[in-house]
């Protein structure tokens, strides 16, 4: 997945050198752009790094911008944005020590692994993922990492219903939010605009996917299309084009022109990956599996958006 802000690899590079910078200052040390600069000029392991080049400013921006909103570091004073346009602008920014969590520990050196699943799976190696703190633990990285936590999951969604009151006050307390559990899903929703980046999100690809979830709940009520004991429904290509189909002859003049513009196979292929990314739907070799909590979502524009919006495309 990575981080949603970061557009190259150079952007997780100059973060890991960022994070290194940090390990060595206090709490509430301040210091400078210009020594974030020439820490990491000095130490970037790819020949020389040249701060003239915008692109590689606006990467060291991408980062900043990304460790103030972390609260990593905060601002003092200055304006970063200066720093795209001047690459000797200063701004002072103050430690906050919270960088030092971030980064993961391992139980053994990174080196010896040989896979990315090792790697994910080395914090389980030395207890039974099934039982005690160690389940608890996935719970709840499942429930607030993940959309949804499904039923084919039979331990952890046996567990989250066998402990949803200590859950739902945990996530109460801290989250401020609510845990629903339905017969083969249970996920959480936040009202609060600083998880504007979970899904469903401020963007217009997320309103796309909102309609088309809404489509597809449609001819489920109607009977056109059936579920699995499950409550998974799997249906051919050809059925997911038309149901997009249905909402680009529909709802097209109303998103943003990037989408309007958009060829058919485009729009197809954003639109499959970001449902798959938020595990609403996953390709398999028979067709599309579509999960449970694609069915709880919908998205409609009011009637008089709808016909502001016609009335728009007719001039």
């Amino acid at each position: 997945m990575g981080i949603k802000s970061f557009a190259d690899p150079m952007d997780y590079v100059l973060l890991c050198l960022l994070l290194s910078f940090l390990e060595d200052k206090t709490n509430d040390e301040q210091f400078l752009l210009s020594h974030i600069t020439e820490y990491i000029q000095i130490n970037y392991p790819v020949g020389e790094l040249d701060w003239t080049v915008y692109h590689n400013r606006k990467s060291l921006i991408r980062v900043l911008n990304f460790a103030l909103n972390m609260s990593f570091i905060k601002i003092d004073d200055g304006d970063l944005d200066m720093f795209s346009e001047d690459y000797n602008a200063e701004v002072l920014y103050e430690n906050t020590g919270i960088s030092r969590y971030f980064i993961r520990s391992f139980s053994r050196q990174i080196t010896n692994f040989s896979t990315y699943d090792e790697i994910l799976n080395s914090e389980w190696l030395f207890g039974d993922e099934d039982k005690g703190i160690i389940r608890r633990m996935r719970v709840y990285r499942s429930l607030f990492l993940d959309v949804a936590v499904y039923g084919n999951d039979i331990s952890m969604f046996e567990y989250i219903k066998r402990q949803r009151h200590i859950l739902q006050s945990d996530i109460e307390k801290y989250l401020e939010g609510n845990l629903h559990i339905y017969k083969n899903a249970a996920f959480v929703t936040v009202d609060d605009y600083r998880y504007r980046n979970a899904f469903p999100e401020d963007k217009n690809l997320s309103d796309i996917c909102l309609l088309i979830c809404g489509t597809i709940a449609e001819k489920v009520q109607k009977g056109e299309l059936d579920l699995k004991a499950d409550d998974t429904l799997l249906i051919d290509e050809s059925c997911f084009d038309g149901i997009l189909q249905i909402c680009i002859e529909k709802y097209r003049e109303l998103w943003s022109k990037e989408y309007r513009l958009k060829s058919f196979n485009l729009l197809r292929q954003d639109v499959l990956g970001y449902m798959s990314l938020n595990k609403l739907i996953e390709t398999r070799e028979d067709g599309l599996l579509v999960f449970p909590l694609t069915l709880k979502f919908k998205g409609e524009y009011p009637q008089d958006v709808i016909m502001e919006g016609r009335e728009d495309e007719q001039e």
